[in-house]
């Protein structure tokens, strides 16, 4: 027992210290572990010091909620229903959050809703990150939605985002001068604007290509991303975490429309 006491509590040590040390509890935790390894403490000691197991335990809460928070982030991701906007979207709750794009292009939207919002213009976003299962209900509601299937879409790969402009608390959908403003602002930052797309018009779309098509992208290529070294130094690591919860989100819309 206490051979398997000692094992666990110093596989927790790295943890526990970078904890305490946020809590302003560093010094206390130092003297526990010097008590544990340096003193010998036995496994009954440990036991009998119900402060120092306590202290143990709520660390362990917290690294858990850590853990949990990471693994389940995704649910925390903002939705918003159909007509949200004042406009017919489906019934599968459309993404709308930030964290859920691609690391440079969320970057990029964020200028856009910045520098927007420095023009008194207020954006706001209707749909991100997008399921094969919702890209296919918007094929399925005729072309004056979508003319691209499931996984033909930049939006299935974080890299596309639709915004809205809000006037008075009010979506504003036909304004072509403010769209033009707007289209601007994106275009100068490198995104590519829907405006210019005449089958369908879609001004509140602004997409990221990355020098890739969809089909690029589908099989695994990565978009060019200038300074990536010094500016995205952990972007695979990113990826792979978001390629995770966009499957989590598929496997929960899907099971939407088996209902």
């Amino acid at each position: 027992m206490r051979y398997c006491l000692k094992t666990a509590f110093f596989a927790f040590f790295s943890l526990i210290t970078v904890y305490a040390t946020s809590q302003g509890r560093m010094h206390a935790t130092s003297l526990s572990f010097h008590s544990l390894f340096e003193n010998q403490m036995s496994g009954e000691d440990i036991l009998r010091n119900s402060a120092w197991l306590d202290s143990i335990r709520s660390v362990e809460k917290a690294a858990l909620q850590i853990y949990e928070d990471t693994v389940r982030s995704w649910k925390k991701w903002s939705c918003v229903g159909n007509h949200a906007f004042g406009k017919n979207r489906g019934e599968i709750p459309m993404i709308n959050d930030v964290n859920a794009l691609h690391p440079y292009f969320r970057d990029q939207v964020q200028q856009l809703i910045t520098i927007c919002k420095e023009k008194g213009i207020e954006l706001a976003f209707v749909e991100t990150y997008r399921t094969h299962a919702k890209q296919a209900e918007y094929k399925g509601m005729g072309k004056k939605y979508t003319r691209s299937g499931a996984g033909k879409s930049k939006h299935q790969y974080g890299m596309a985002v639709d915004v809205v402009p809000i006037v008075n608390d009010s979506a504003v959908w036909h304004d072509a001068v403010l769209w033009r403003k707007i289209g601007v602002v994106g275009e100068r930052l490198g995104l590519r604007w829907g405006g210019r797309w005449r089958r369908p018009f879609d001004p509140g779309h602004f997409e990221w290509t990355g020098g890739l098509n969809t089909v690029d992208l589908a099989s695994g290529r990565k978009p060019f991303i200038p300074k990536q070294k010094e500016l995205y130094p952990c972007l695979d690591q990113d990826i792979n975490q978001l390629k995770k919860y966009w499957a989590a989100w598929e496997a929960e819309q899907s099971a939407l429309t088996r209902k």
